[in-house]
This record gives structure tokens, C-alpha cells and sequence, in this order.
């Protein structure tokens, strides 16, 4: 429930503080006072959308803050575990509003700043607010169907989060389904593409970098008849002798022998020969190279047109599938797993198909059973509202629930529900929406309340001016109703009715008053005495008619029986 309400710097408001208490709350006032002020402040505390308007004239902010047990509340303590947002250990929730004089609004849980669409739910699992024409919310149809659901309890409740799963999965195979749904052409189409692809590179069968590879061949190729006598030169200069020159194999080889002499005679010399024994060695490991590099040169020009056209054939490949041979590969092997997938592409959706319309009976089943439930349970509800519209002045008055099925299938169900109403004897059922009389239609209100009161989980009731168009009987057993809330409930109401203020277990005032040329609104709690004086005022009386006076205090003490 709420314990305390704090408004500072909104609208007319500059501070005020409410400590409430549980049962029945009421706020009363001259008209004007800004009690509805109170009620706006709460709409904006339990996630309306704030504007900079609501800003006090003069003000940088505007804030709002309830203080919450939500003791009786485990969905409370649900939603923040799974948001991941702080929990007290005393079960206990502070929500506040922010909005700056430019606009800018902030929301908070537990001192946490969170986004609005976080914020919202907590307001609508904690507060349910019923304003001057609230019971327009009732005209929507698509209340009624969650209005029954929370009558009936666990058993609708649970069978309807049951169909709702069943729900999901279903539309998540008919997703899957139809991004299968490639018609025959297309499907041929891509696989023919596909084949010629996987086939082309097959033909071919390159390998990654080897395009790097036939570079350097062109290049040798190019070059080859220069390359050619170089290394010939080269080769013979190292290793061959035609008579003219020694080659430089044996001149150093000579050398070697010599520097070998030296070392034996002087062990200085040993590192020198040690040294030219390696250069020996490298010497001939280049000559061994430059032969092989001599035997591979290849000027064929049947094998230099094989390398060219290669060359030219895989260049072609990395224009269609890819800049590189490594792409051109790992595009071979995405296609032929593409190619597999359409292949079985038919075995696929019919296996989605029949998954799809297994899961679609188990939908028709289980909203059935859920439809069920809801006609076994219609019945109780329309019973218990027609008796509060009775002891609220309507004798007659009848309440049904009509049930028409939805053309598609939603996460509740397939049923349309929408409440039927008739005020008077040989008068036709018909939608709420057609009821012409306001008061009629805020008893009606005031009943569903009274039904479901004990079967919803929010805490505290919102109530502004339900006594709006109403008197005589009708606003004594509105006060009863109200007062039956408050046995289960935390309800604040604002009222002009003494009979219902007269019940209220803590009753607030509030005055408009000017300070310094700049209005403001407080509130005052009220003692057993004051209390009298404003039951007087609401009378119309004032404090020396001794009338009213007692008629006051008979009020008071009918309240507190």
C-alpha cells in the first residue's frame, strides 16, 4: 500500500506530505481546492507521461515520490528481480518522478534511474486509479476479457499463460515456415546458379595463393631469356672452366687448402681456415641452386601459354566469387552447404508444416478448455455484479458476458468478450458503451471494483469524485461499497459526499489559500473535531447549527460502526 506521498513545486502545489493510512482514505475540500491536483500527481507518479506544464510557476523541477509496502505485492518483488533493480529487505518500494522546467523527466525505482517503459509497470502493479471519467476505461472491450480472467483466478489465469506459450512457439514455427516459403522457380533458379558456381571452381580446382604463385612464373617467364644467360654466366664462373679462367670454385678452393697449411703450422690461423672452409660450403650450395634454377627455367611456349591461360582462368574466378583463391574457396564450400540446405529444402518445410499444425491443435485444445473456464466462470461474475448494482439502487439491473470467437488466434485465447447491460425491466441486453446514464455507469464501475477487489493483486485504490451524479440511497450504499474495499484494500478517495467522508479512517483537507501573491494548496490531517467541522461544512450547515451539527457527528459515528 501507499504510506507516504510526497509533491513538491507541481502545478499549484508547492510541498505537501501524506502519510496515509490503510482502509478507507478520504481527501475533501471546498470545489476548486485542488483536489484534483492530488489525483493528477499520482498519474504522473504511476507512469502518465509528463510535461513541463506541470511545473510550479517559478520552479526548476517539479517531483513526485510514493512510498510503498509491497509486503502483499510478490509480483513487486518479481519484476524487480528481474530487472535486476535493488529490493529491500523491509519490502519496501520508493518511486519518484522528476520533470525540469524544460521538459526533461526522470524516473526512478529505489533511487535507480530507469527508463519510463521500466517505471510504468510498477505504478500499474501498485496503484489502480479511477478519475471523474475513468469508467471510460470500461467501454473499452478489451478489458473485459482481462477483467474476467482476474475474477476467475488461477485456474483462468495459469490455463491462459498455458495458451500463450503454446501461442509463441506456434507463431514462431509459421515465421520459420514462411522464410522456407521460396516458390519452386526461385529455389530452381538458385540452385542452378549454384551448381554452375561449385562446378566452375571444381573444373579448376584452385588453391588459396596460388594465383601469388603463377604471378611469379609470368614474371620468370617474362624475363626468362635474360634470367637464362645470367645464371649461365653465373654458374660457369663459379664452377666450370673453358680453359680461359679458373673458376672461382677452385681458385677458392686453393685458397682453402693454403690457410689449412698455415693453421698447422700456426693455430692462430685456425679460425681464419674454419672460416673459409664455411664460405666453401656456401659456395657450393649456391652452385647446387643455380643448377636447379637452370634446369627448371622452362621457356616452352606451350607451357608458358598453359601458365597464362591459368593465370587468366583463375582471375576470372576471383571476379565472380571472390577477391582472393582463399575467397573463392570458402565461396565453394558456403555454396555446396547452400546448395544441401535448398536440396532438402521441401523435407524441411514439410516438417515445419507439420510441426506448425500439430502445435495449431494443441492451440484449438487448450483455448478451448481456456474458453470453458471462462463461461464457468461468466456466470459467477455477472451473479455478483448484479447483486452490487442491486444493493447499489439498480434492482433491476442485469450484467452478462457476451462471447463472440476472434478470426485469428492471440496469446489469450480466441474469445471476445464485452459486457452486456440492461438498467431496466424488458430493456435488451446491450454494451456497456450505450449506457446512456452517467450515474449508472459509475455504479457499474464501483461494482466490478467491489467483484474484483479480491481477486486483484493491486493494493491500492484510486477513487476521484465517484459520488459524481449520484445521491440519496444510492450514495449510502456507495459508501458501503467503498468502505468493503477498504476491509481488503488501501483505497483514497475524493469526495464531496459527507456519507462517504463520514467513513473514511483518515480524512485529509485540502485549502486553497494566497501567500505573498502566489497561490498554493496544503493539506491537513484532521482530528475528531475538525473532522465534525468539515462533515458540518459538507452539509451545508455551519458549526453553530446545532442540527447539523449532531446530524455531523451521527455521520461520524455511523462510519465507525
Amino acid at each position: 500500500m501507499l504510506i507516504q506521498l510526497m509533491i513538491r513545486n507541481f502545478a499549484l502545489i508547492e510541498n505537501i506530505e501524506l502519510m496515509l493510512g490503510p482502509g478507507l482514505n478520504v481527501l475533501t475540500g471546498e470545489t476548486g481546492a485542488g483536489k484534483s491536483i492530488i489525483i493528477d500527481a499520482m498519474n504522473l507518479l504511476v507512469g502518465e507521461r509528463a510535461s513541463s506544464e506541470l511545473v510550479r510557476s517559478g520552479a526548476d523541477k517539479a517531483q513526485i515520490e510514493g512510498y510503498f509496502d509491497c509486503s502483499s505485492c510478490p509480483l513487486v518483488e518479481k519484476k524487480l528481480a528481474e530487472l535486476g533493480l535493488p529490493l529491500s529487505e523491509d519490502h519496501t518500494l520508493l518511486l519518484s518522478r522528476e520533470v525540469s522546467a524544460a521538459g526533461r523527466s526522470v524516473c526512478r525505482i529505489n533511487g535507480r534511474a530507469v527508463s519510463l517503459a521500466m517505471y510504468r509497470p510498477f505504478g500499474e502493479l501498485l496503484v489502480d486509479l479511477h478519475g471523474q471519467h475513468e469508467h471510460q476505461s470500461l467501454l473499452r472491450v478489451s478489458q473485459h476479457r482481462d477483467m474476467l480472467d482476474r475474477y476467475c483466478g488461477q485456474d483462468v489465469l495459469q490455463q491462459r499463460f498455458l495458451v500463450a506459450k503454446i501461442y509463441h512457439r506456434m507463431i514462431q514455427l509459421r515465421q520459420e515456415y514462411e522464410k522456407e516459403q521460396l516458390s519452386d522457380k526461385e529455389v530452381k533458379r538458385r540452385l542452378d546458379y549454384l551448381e554452375f558456381a561449385v562446378e566452375e571452381i571444381d573444373h579448376l580446382q584452385p588453391t588459396p595463393g596460388e594465383e601469388e604463385i603463377l604471378q611469379k612464373k609470368r614474371d620468370r617467364l617474362r624475363h626468362g631469356e635474360k634470367l637464362a644467360v645470367l645464371a649461365r654466366e653465373s654458374f660457369v664462373g663459379l664452377s666450370e672452366s673453358d680453359g680461359r679462367f679458373i673458376p672461382a670454385y677452385d681458385l677458392l678452393s686453393r685458397a682453402v687448402e693454403k690457410i689449412q697449411d698455415i693453421a698447422q703450422i700456426d693455430s692462430e690461423a685456425e679460425e681464419m681456415a674454419q672460416t673459409m672452409k664455411d664460405i666453401l660450403f656456401r659456395l657450393e650450395d649456391v652452385i647446387e641452386k643455380l643448377r636447379s634454377y637452370l634446369e627448371q627455367l622452362n621457356f616452352d611456349p606451350d607451357y608458358a601459354r598453359e601458365v597464362e591461360e591459368r593465370f587468366f582462368a583463375l582471375r576470372d574466378l576471383m571476379r565472380k566469387y571472390g577477391e582472393s583463391l582463399t575467397q573463392v574457396c570458402a565461396f565453394r564450400e558456403e555454396a555446396a552447404a547452400e546448395m544441401e540446405k535448398l536440396q532438402g529444402a521441401a523435407e524441411q518445410k514439410e516438417v515445419l508444416e507439420k510441426e506448425y499444425r500439430k502445435t495449431l491443435r494443441e492451440y484449438d485444445l487448450e483455448a478451448k478448455k481456456l474458453s470453458s473456464l471462462r463461461q464457468e466462470g461468466a456466470v459467477s461474475f455477472s451473479n455478483a455484479v448484479e447483486a452490487e448494482l442491486h444493493g447499489l439502487g439498480l434492482e433491476n439491473a442485469r450484467l452478462e458476458i457476451g462471447c463472440t470467437l476472434l478470426s485469428e488466434p492471440t496469446p489469450a485465447g480466441c474469445d471476445k468478450l464485452e459486457f452486456l447491460f440492461s438498467a431496466n425491466p424488458g430493456e435488451p441486453l446491450k454494451p456497456l458503451a450505450k449506457i446512456a446514464s452517467g450515474g449508472e455507469m459509475s455504479r457499474v464501475m464501483l461494482a466490478l471494483k467491489v467483484v474484483l477487489a479480491k481477486n486483484d493483486q493491486i493494493p491500492t485504490l484510486i477513487f476521484d469524485e465517484i459520488d459524481a451524479g449520484i445521491g440519496g440511497l444510492t450514495l449510502q450504499a456507495v459508501a458501503d461499497r467503498l468502505t468493503m474495499i477498504g476491509a481488503d484494500k488501501q483505497v483514497l478517495c475524493v469526495t464531496h459526499a459527507p456519507h462517504i467522508a463520514g467513513r473514511g479512517q483518515t480524512h485529509f483537507y485540502v485549502e486553497k489559500f494566497v501567500d505573498q501573491g502566489k497561490t498554493d494548496i496544503q493539506v491537513s490531517l484532521l482530528n475528531p473535531e475538525e473532522r465534525v467541522d468539515e462533515i458540518v461544512r459538507m452539509l451545508g450547515g455551519t458549526s453553530d447549527e446545532e442540527v447539523t451539527r449532531n446530524h455531523a457527528q451521527q455521520i461520524l459515528k455511523n462510519g465507525e460502526e
